[in-house]
């Protein structure tokens, strides 16, 4: 079968969905799948808004497998409208107004579709900010851990090679990943207007997925490190192990809201993570300065919308986020997509020129067998200059046997021109039949 690829990210689910199946990307993912029939290779990117599972397989039984593991319940993708319409009316929604839960349908990629989509990756062209720069290291990351675990294959090595190439010569000839564009980049360049130097201020994180992570990442590149971090599915210890954060419980979040600079939450579960009465509680106990800012970067809302009319805090949703981000010259997504496709398409005929190897491989080892042969009808003495000739002749008889017969063959089906049009591609000599010699 050869490359398949399972996607599931930002712009097909929301973040709950991404979210539910990161359990299933432990450390030993590779490892499990590597060990299905029919499976050659895998490598798997899980980030905070997608999770990409690229294989290499003999056979559609594995693929399938992999089809099944990602089959799990998710939020309705109009979690947003509903809670827009709560938030409006004041009061529940029923019937057809109500989320919904349905199965994780993967977009799936096969053959050189795979590489296209991988080389769009690497260049930051199908990240929710395009032209990240984040992807490709992230991309680079993942394939580093599948070859320590031994799970690339040759035809993964060659599709990711041209990814990478592709994000290279993207980067030099447009500059896009050198702009610094990210969600969490822009979210907190801009909430800086409102917070001052990230050195001084307290910040909880509500979360504990690779969203956060990232915020966290980009919070210390600013000289942040008050960071808590709090998680309702008490998963904040070993969040925070390793990274220097502190963990804020149940019972001291009240406590340490109210001496919260900022919040920033990201896990998009298609209900409020950060309630009207968490902010309200925060604000109530909060001594000297009473402003607030509180980051709600999920695809469906984390942040009761009702928070910002509390006085003293200001929201920044991903909605305003986006309306931030810098808008690029379409004359540079224009130049990537073209360069990517010249990729594409310089990694397609190499794959397909790699077709004859196992013919070019067999066409040698006829010719190292008859030179063998040669080699042992050698006269077991000194060679003279005669041994050679004769030696020489044979192998020459050997190998112009069948092309002479041939063509034989076609002068006598009146084939002569189109035999020797054959012979000279596969020589690379000219040739001139007798009726051009005539001529």
């Amino acid at each position: 079968m050869g490359l398949k690829l399972f996607s599931i990210n930002h712009r097909d689910h929301d973040l709950f969905a991404v979210e539910q199946l990161t359990p299933l990307i432990h450390d030993e993912v590779e490892r499990d799948i590597i060990k299905l029939d029919g499976v050659n290779g895998v490598v798997v990117l899980s980030t905070c808004n997608r999770i990409e599972i690229l294989l290499d397989v003999a056979e559609d039984a594995a693929a399938n497998h992999v089809r099944k593991m990602l089959a799990a319940p998710r939020s309705s993708r109009n979690v947003r409208e509903v809670q827009d319409a709560q938030a409006t009316s004041g009061g529940g929604l029923e019937g057809d107004a109500m989320p919904s839960t349905a199965l994780v349908n993967p977009r799936e990629f096969s053959g050189i579709e795979v590489v296209k989509h991988l080389s769009l990756l690497a260049c930051g062209l199908e990240s929710m900010v395009v032209g990240e720069r984040e992807i490709t290291g992230q991309l680079r990351h993942s394939a580093k851990r599948a070859e320590r675990r031994d799970t690339l294959s040759a035809p993964i090595v060659a599709a990711l090679d041209t990814a990478f190439r592709a994000a290279r010569q993207v980067e030099r000839e447009t500059g896009l990943s050198g702009m610094g564009r990210s969600i969490a980049a822009i979210a907190l360049n801009h909430a800086e207007q409102f917070i001052g130097d990230y050195r001084d201020v307290t910040v909880t994180l509500f979360g504990t997925g690779s969203y956060a992570g990232a915020a966290v990442t980009q919070l210390k590149e600013r000289g942040c490190r008050n960071i808590y971090v709090h998680s309702a599915s008490g998963r904040a210890e070993s969040f925070a192990n390793g990274r220097g954060l502190r963990v804020a419980r149940n019972e001291d979040l009240g406590r340490i809201l109210a001496k919260t600079d900022m919040i920033v939450s990201a896990r998009g579960t298609g209900s409020p993570t950060v309630t009207l009465d968490h902010v309200r509680a925060g604000m109530a106990e909060r001594v000297g300065d009473p402003s607030l800012v509180v980051l709600d970067l999920a695809i469906v809302r984390d942040v009761e919308p009702a928070v910002a009319q509390i006085p003293g805090v200001t929201l920044i949703d991903l909605d305003t986020v986006r309306s931030l981000v810098p808008k690029l010259e379409p004359m540079k997504t224009t130049r990537a997509r073209h360069i990517v496709a010249q990729m594409v398409k310089e990694h397609e005929a190499h794959e397909a020129a790699r077709e004859i190897d196992p013919v070019i491989v067999q066409m040698r080892g006829l010719v190292s067998g008859y030179i063998a042969q040669e080699m042992a009808n050698l006269p077991q003495r000194d060679l003279d200059r005669a041994d050679v000739e004769r030696a020489l002749r044979r192998l020459t008889n050997r190998l112009l046997h069948h092309p002479t017969a041939a063509a034989h063959a076609a002068g006598a089906n009146g084939l002569t021109n189109e035999f020797i049009d054959a012979l000279e591609m596969v020589t690379g000599i000219s040739f001139d039949s007798e009726e051009e010699e005539t001529a």
